[in-house]
Order: C-alpha cells, then sequence, then structure tokens
C-alpha cells in the first residue's frame, strides 16, 4: 500500500514499504533489448504528447502497452526496475517545474539509472523554478540510453516536418 523512495547522492537509492519494512537497496532494470521493455508515461493527456510518446516507442521497438501513471511514481517505479523507460514530452508551452523532477531523477540515477533532457543534456535544477528544457525529459538504464535518443531525436524530427492541421 505504497511506497517510499529515498537516495543520498553517491551512495544509492532505497525504498521501504509504508507498512514499516527495512529499505531495501534498488537498482534499474538492466533490459538491453527494448524489445523486452515497457515505458512510463503521465495519464493525463495534458501532461505528455501520447502520439510522440508511442511514435517513439515504435521506433525503438518497444512492444509493450504504455504504462500511464502520475506524479513522481513513475522515477520510483523506473528506479525499483519496474519499467525500462520514462518519457515525458509535455505540449509546447508548458514549463517544466524543478519539483516535479528533482527528487525522481536523483532516486533514478543514484539507482544506476540516467535522467536527460530530449537532447541528451543533463537535468540544470540551479536555473530556479522551472526546468530549461524545451523539448522533453527522458529516463532509462545506460544500457538503452543511445537507442532511446536516436529514437526520440528521429520522432521529434518528423514530428516537426508533419504539416500541422488546420
Amino acid at each position: 500500500m505504497g511506497a517510499l523512495f529515498s537516495a543520498t547522492v553517491g551512495c544509492g537509492a532505497e525504498v521501504e514499504s509504508l507498512e514499516g519494512s527495512p529499505p531495501q537497496k534498488i537498482s534499474v532494470c538492466t533490459i538491453d533489448n527494448p524489445v523486452n521493455a515497457s515505458f512510463f508515461e503521465s495519464y493525463e493527456g495534458a501532461h505528455t504528447m501520447h502520439d510522440l510518446t508511442g511514435s517513439i516507442a515504435e521506433k525503438l521497438g518497444v512492444q509493450a502497452p504504455p504504462v500511464r501513471i502520475d506524479s513522481q511514481a513513475k522515477y520510483g517505479a523506473l528506479a525499483r526496475g519496474d519499467g525500462a523507460i520514462y518519457l515525458r514530452f509535455p505540449h509546447k508551452g508548458y514549463k517544466e517545474k524543478i519539483w516535479d523532477h528533482a527528487a525522481g531523477a536523483i532516486v533514478v540515477t543514484e539507482a544506476g539509472g540516467v535522467v536527460t533532457d530530449a537532447s541528451g543534456n543533463d537535468l540544470d535544477f540551479s536555473k530556479g523554478r522551472f526546468l530549461d528544457v524545451d523539448t522533453g525529459i527522458i529516463a532509462t538504464n545506460k544500457q538503452l540510453m543511445p537507442s532511446l535518443l536516436k529514437s526520440v531525436q528521429e520522432a521529434i524530427k518528423e514530428k516537426s516536418q508533419a504539416p500541422s492541421p488546420l
């Protein structure tokens, strides 16, 4: 009935049950073939472009349907190895707030994962209330990140070249 995730920079990540279990070390999954991967995305259509994340998953070869959940639970589930990829691509004009990503990014990173913007740059939490991200946020393990980045950039390029509906 719930879990508490924690991490200390340089010391790893842990999870404990809200029912009082002792903390246990966690790590991201070790899947290296996207065909075997699953991905998380926001449930709310307003928080992510499901058409774009679907295109990314297709290019990557992911066969599982998306797991749609909200809040930083996606980061916790990824850090615990419950899935392989987290995709967040909000609609144009949305500004990502640091409090929606800072803790989750640390938990995933300390669990052995990688969290970047859609160009592969580290997230910079030092710019005030908002992240300086104009495209999206991705997270996965180190093995999948190169192919994920390639698929993300291909899908974004295709979307930008597609004619817009009148």
